[in-house]
């Protein structure tokens, strides 16, 4: 038995990692010279430059636990103290409200007393204490469902910095369902939006957890995961690792699947594993599922860039001690968010020096702006906000063109169809940021349950296979997301609408899984399903029967 996996970014290295450490044959085909995809750290002259991700969320466990299996445990930190984040509108800075949590206050009074937004505009947001919920079945924008709620300030100056600036593009493009429906299920729940997060605020003080940051990075950069997790993946005795070889296509045949190689040459596997861009992923498959590569072509990408910039002391006005600062949409500046990188992380410049990052979000900048001009633009725009003088002593442009996936409304439905074209064909799997999270925890999720999902079906060992249901009479059902956590249960039922998405996942009928935890504010709901940790949306979660394990299962 033998595993293809195309693509040696996180998706495919976590993937091959899950494979290899089963010890299930694996060939890992990278076009590219290097693996790691958009992880990469620089270490020069005492400057620790990311020029991709700069950190993680730590509340999706994926990443941290990865980390921890690689010996990297020790390496994870949290952001330094004091965590001061401003947000940058109408001319000036604002100091973040403490007690924020996704976009909305988890404590009234520093928000009450906040100065980022005017009386008028935090009277508008209070009417969301007395609106009645509208319920669409539709995916809306995820501004358009603000600004009904709370208004027009909000989504300009910390919605859409916050949640745009994640996904590089505008919020009101943005869908609800994919991007952050928790707010759709508080809605729901609570009516407010304002008393379901005030709400989660007081649970949360009652528990005794403290708040922090939910973003951590490692010491050495984010490259240490990835340098790590390709270190260990070449180290395993039933993994292949090739790099500098590219897939063409890729079709089923009576033993699995057949790759075509860009160079004319095949390989022949038991089932293989998409996780390449999704541009790449759509070429790939067109050959033998147009359909599939219609609907992955269909999700719209966007261009990046990464300014990075170190400045002596004396080049640094004193008073410039904040982990950095988000853009609001109505600023005229070019970059959408700052990042103090050597005052939010430890060990990131040596002493008497700041070393900056600038992100540029999508727009006509970081799709056709030479380097030099991004360059200029950021050195601009950190002297007109921050008050740097002079020219930075490094400086670093990292450019990713129509690299970034945008979960534009209707995302869900188009990554289910890609799904749906794909599923009678099980021994090709597809995984990647382009289509259930773009953060590498959410990567590492889908490489690792794609990896599961294929040893399953091929008779591996990634995971506990499925027990086979009683015929006696089953115990009382329920559904997944009324499953109390830590309780192993067996799927009973599934709602075709999500039966061919939670296939890819290795979820059917007889699958057992066990919650392991919960997103505040009716967000996604992270089972275990063998090895493999799943993040599902809470809907899903909602339409999933369950029959939990007695003793005599």
């Amino acid at each position: 038995m033998t595993v293809i996996v195309l693509g040696g970014g996180i998706t495919g290295l976590a993937s091959a990692h899950a494979l290899g450490k089963a010890g299930i044959p694996t060939l890992l085909l990278e076009a590219s010279d290097r693996l790691g995809g958009k992880v990469a750290t620089e270490t020069v002259d005492g400057f620790v430059i990311d020029v991709g991700p700069d950190s993680f969320v730590s509340y999706r466990p994926a990443a941290v636990e990865l980390c921890r299996e690689l010996g990297l445990g020790d390496q994870l930190i949290s952001p330094q103290e004091p965590r001061v984040v401003f947000v940058r509108a109408g001319g000036r800075f604002a100091k973040l409200p403490d007690g924020m949590g996704l976009v909305l206050p988890t404590r009234i009074r520093p928000f009450v007393t906040s100065d980022l937004f005017s009386w008028p505009q935090k009277l508008r947001m209070g009417l969301d204490l007395v609106l009645p919920r509208e319920i669409v079945g539709d995916d809306v924008a995820v501004g358009a469902f603000l600004e009904r709620r709370l208004g027009r300030a909000l989504v300009d100056r910390l919605a859409g910095p916050l949640i745009g600036g994640v996904y590089g593009t505008a919020i009101g493009d943005l869908s609800l369902d994919a991007v952050v429906p928790q707010l759709r299920e508080a809605e729901r729940k609570h009516r407010s939006l304002l008393l379901a997060s005030l709400a989660e605020g007081r649970a949360r003080r009652r528990s005794g957890r403290k708040p922090g940051s939910p973003f951590v990075a490692l010491r050495g950069g984010i490259g240490q995961l990835t340098d790590g997790l390709a270190t260990a993946v070449q180290a395993m005795p039933s993994v292949e690792v090739r790099r500098g070889v590219a897939a063409r296509s890729v079709r089923p045949s009576a033993h699995g699947v057949d790759v075509e190689l860009a160079d004319g040459s095949s390989e022949r596997g038991d089932g293989a594993i998409v996780a390449t861009p999704a541009a790449a992923a759509a070429s790939i498959l067109e050959g033998e599922f147009p359909a599939a590569a219609g609907h992955i072509r269909s999700i719209p990408h966007g261009s990046t860039a990464v300014v990075t910039l170190a400045y002596p002391a004396d080049q640094v006005p004193d008073g410039v001690t904040s982990h950095g600062f988000l853009v609001a949409a109505t600023e005229p500046l070019t970059i959408s968010a700052g990042t103090l990188s050597s005052r939010k992380w430890a060990d990131r410049a040596p002493d008497g020096w700041l070393l900056a990052r600038a992100f540029i979000g999508e727009g006509a900048a970081a799709a056709s702006a030479t380097d030099d001009e991004l360059l200029a633009a950021a050195i601009a725009d950190f002297a007109t906000t921050l008050g740097l003088r002079g020219r930075p002593a490094l400086t670093r442009v990292a450019r990713y063109v129509q690299a970034m996936p945008h979960y534009t409304v209707g995302h869900l439905d188009r990554v289910a169809a890609a799904y749906a074209a794909l599923a009678e064909t099980p021994q090709i799997a597809l995984a990647g940021g382009a289509y259930r999270g773009v953060g590498l925890p959410d990567c590492i999720t889908q490489g690792t349950a794609a990896a599961a999902r294929l040893a399953h079906l091929l008779g591996g060992e990634t995971g506990p296979p499925s027990p086979t249901p009683s015929s006696e009479a089953p115990s009382a059902t329920t559904t997944l997301a009324a499953l109390p956590d830590r309780t192993p249960a067996i799927v009973s039922d599934i709602t075709a609408r999500e039966a061919g998405e939670l296939a890819f996942e290795g979820i059917g009928p007889g699958s057992t899984l066990e919650v392991t935890a919960r997103a505040p504010l009716g967000g996604p709901i992270v089972v275990r399903s063998g090895r493999a940790r799943v993040a599902l949306p809470r809907r899903v979660a909602e339409s999933l029967t369950v029959r939990p394990i007695d003793g005599d299962d």
